[in-house]
């Protein structure tokens, strides 16, 4: 009976390790991968620059909390855009517009960016609405959305200029006169923090030192712009509406987070 009963407790815990083990990597198999449609970030060179850390923490995130894996699908912004009305597919980085709202269905606002105006340092000018920008051309990335606002006034109230997304010749353009000022998206809301941002880039690759007074950041942002994961209406909107009960949980601990900080400071 004893040899028995230690065979069966053996038998027992052998079956309970085995069904641990497949549990443990069927969870691990359980992680879906989704493939992202994301907007390549080159430098002058053409040189893939690191994703940002307020990019890679979101993801991290919301990866943890939905249990999936994002494959990213890098291309030029525009492609990328393209391929995501076309092919279907999710994508980051969309801002809403009316246009685009037709189209995609879009999740909570992941990120923020702010749209500033640079001018050249001597040139400057008044901006706190639309209307400033009467008779004046602005540099704009080709084929990019900058809020209704702006796109309605766009060819009408002022003039826009093309152009490839790079700071380099965009910036030169700003210095050599051919645009009033260029749109520039950055993440921070302190228009000197972006302006000292600015006046480090080097146009080209001859210069040893950037001027630190080159370029003036406008004091107010043209918009803030919240940019969401979308996708084809219809096609993936559980997916994107589970993306987005995961941000509204990622920006609450950021918040709370955030006051922790600031009573810590006092």
């Amino acid at each position: 009976m004893a040899r028995n009963s230690l065979t069966q407790y053996l038998l027992i815990l052998f079956t309970t390790l085995l069904v641990s083990l497949l549990f443990v990597q069927g969870n691990a198999a359980a992680q879906t991968r989704v493939p992202l449609l994301f907007g390549e970030n080159k430098n002058e060179k053409g040189e893939y620059v690191p994703m940002p850390e307020r990019f890679t923490k979101m993801f991290q995130f919301v990866e943890k909390d939905l249990n999936i894996k994002f494959d990213f699908q890098m291309y030029p912004w525009n492609r990328a855009i393209k391929i995501a009305s076309t092919d279907g597919g999710v994508i980051f980085g969309l801002s809403r517009t009316p246009e685009r709202e037709n189209l995609f269905h879009f999740s909570e606002p992941a990120l923020h960016n702010y749209l500033w105006l640079i001018t050249r340092h001597d040139r400057q000018f008044p901006f706190d609405e639309i209307a400033d920008l009467r008779g004046k051309t602005i540099g704009v990335v080709r084929g990019a959305r900058y809020g209704g606002e702006f796109d309605e006034h766009k060819g009408k109230l002022f003039r826009i200029d093309d152009d490839i997304d790079a700071y380099g010749p965009r910036l030169q353009k700003v210095l050599n006169g051919r645009v009033d000022a260029m749109l520039i998206a950055s993440s921070s809301n302190d228009a000197k923090e972006v302006e000292r941002q600015v006046n480090m880039i080097k146009i080209d690759e001859r210069e040893r030192v950037s001027a630190s007074n080159r370029f003036k950041v406008l004091s107010s942002p043209v918009l803030r712009d919240g940019i969401c994961f979308a996708a084809l209406k219809g096609s993936n909107d559980a997916l994107v509406d589970r993306i987005s009960n995961a941000l509204l949980k990622y920006h609450a601990l950021d918040l709370k987070s955030a006051k922790s900080r600031g009573k810590a400071q006092r």
